[in-house]
């Protein structure tokens, strides 16, 4: 009997008002159309020697795409990193979130509450930013009107999900050494994926992308090792008002006993808040009325008893020091703004977590974004490591093309984990290490931390390094 992969094809409803029959083989399918998923298909469709490949997204959800911006601003938001805006805007999908609203970020000023340790970052060009703020809705309208345009190069299908995925590395295993055609069916396509939809259809592939979230299923399937653990802590989000309207174009953040404290402006008015604290307390300050919740994040960000007298001496000996050799580096702290009420229905609370899996490919699979890594907030780059693997992959798969190798090959999915995890890794892991660092009292490790803290913003071309690398 011939197989049905050969011989069904199927008519899907790929959005909502738009109906195009569903191919029974793609170059590559991509699970999950969330921010990097979609970017994904963008990035390979407008490339010049990629847009030849056929491309289909599945998206179990409908995507909400903002047409005009509304008052009330989402407790959800990035702070994206210039080089994610230098990818937005090489896929034609800036203009949108311009058209839209973000808000850029001209300086980041960070101090904590056991010390007088602080420091600040900014670009050494005025008309340079620090990172742009922008609504999840924002960039997810601007991503799906990117995809609508090159609707011609890659199918959408919402409302579905995959029921299972058969890979190549996982097929046959017996049969995967023994060499060339044995190992093929008649239609010499035993190297591609197969995959069920949760309605039944029957897809392959070439190349099938995970992005697909931290619980990926894709991941699942390639059976690779994954490391995680949670940090027993919520982030807690809300949207601010401030006092006055004023420039709001600095991003704070503070550490505290509490757990830090990343305020992230929105417009004149408004910042947006990221609380990361443990379950405990995060159950408490959400059981808060609105003005009892201000109340606590006004004490934590002001308080003073907290500080640590031996930290405060280590910080003149260590401030006399530096004028002895050089200048000292400018104390310049802006004043952050007064919060004066809670957007009412904004808080709400997410888990922290880490994860990371120990391989990004298999034949014709890879993974991407938090399906492949997931990192702390407090540094703000989760989403931006996501966008950076749409980078490389891109870079991967134009050299795969070039070359005429088959798309999902090894060697080439190989140089895309490679570069991926050169830059997922160290920020994983300096991330891990604030985090640990800044969660104790102890003294000896606020005296280690506030005379580092000092140290660096004493010394401009490091300060210049972080910023390139966060920059990403």
């Amino acid at each position: 009997m011939q197989s049905l992969w050969g011989m069904q094809t199927f008519r899907r409803r790929l959005s909502s008002n738009t109906t195009k029959v569903l191919r029974k083989s793609y170059d590559i399918v991509i699970a999950g159309g969330g921010l990097v998923g979609s970017c994904a298909a963008c990035a390979i469709a407008s490339d010049p020697l990629l847009q030849s490949l056929r491309v289909l997204v599945i998206e179990p959800r409908e995507p909400k795409i903002w047409k005009a911006s509304p008052e009330r601003f989402s407790n959800r938001v990035y702070s994206v990193a210039p080089g994610t805006r230098k990818l937005l805007e090489e896929l034609s999908a800036w203009k949108t979130v311009e058209a839209l609203r973000y808000r850029p970020v001209r300086r980041l000023q960070v101090w904590e509450s056991a010390s007088e340790a602080a420091i600040s970052f900014q670009q050494p060009r005025l008309d340079e930013y620090v990172s742009y703020v922008v609504e999840d809705e924002v960039l997810a309208s601007a991503v799906w009107t990117r995809l609508g345009e090159l609707s011609s190069q890659v199918d959408v299908v919402h409302n579905l999900s995959a029921k299972t995925y058969d890979l190549p590395s996982r097929r046959n295993d017996m049969h995967k050494k023994e060499a060339g055609s044995a190992s093929r069916d008649d239609s010499g396509r035993e190297d591609r994926v197969k995959i069920v939809l949760s309605d039944g259809t029957q897809l392959e592939t070439s190349l099938l992308i995970g992005a697909d979230g931290p619980s990926s299923a894709v991941r699942q399937a390639m059976g690779v090792q994954y490391l995680n653990w949670s940090y027993d802590q919520k982030g807690i989000v809300a949207s601010l008002q401030l006092s006055e309207a004023q420039d709001n174009s600095v991003a704070w953040q503070r550490f505290t006993s509490l757990g830090p404290i990343a305020l992230l402006p929105l417009d004149e008015k408004r910042s947006s808040l990221v609380w990361s604290t443990n379950t405990e307390d995060a159950t408490r300050l959400l059981a808060l009325s609105d003005e009892e919740f201000l109340d606590a994040l006004n004490q934590a960000l002001w308080e003073e008893q907290d500080k640590k007298q031996l930290a405060g001496r280590a910080l003149e000996y260590l401030d006399r020091f530096i004028g002895k050799f050089g200048q000292r580096p400018a104390n310049f702290q802006q004043i952050p703004p007064t919060l004066t009420a809670v957007d009412k229905g904004s808080r709400a609370a997410f888990p922290l977590a880490l994860g990371h899996a120990t391989r990004y490919v298999v034949p014709h699979v890879a993974l991407i974004g938090d399906a492949a890594h997931r990192i702390h907030p407090l540094a703000g780059l989760g989403v931006n490591l996501g966008f950076e693997d749409v980078t490389a992959l891109r870079a991967a798969l134009r050299k795969t093309v070039a070359c005429g190798a088959e798309v999902g090959s090894l060697p080439h999915l190989l140089q895309y984990e490679t570069q991926a995890q050169r830059t997922v890794v160290p920020v994983m892991a300096a991330v891990d290490s604030l985090h640990r660092l800044y969660s104790t009292q102890w003294t000896p490790a606020v005296v280690l931390r506030s005379l580092g803290l000092n140290l660096v913003n004493a010394c401009e071309p490091l300060k210049g390094r972080i910023m390139q690398h966060a920059s990403l």
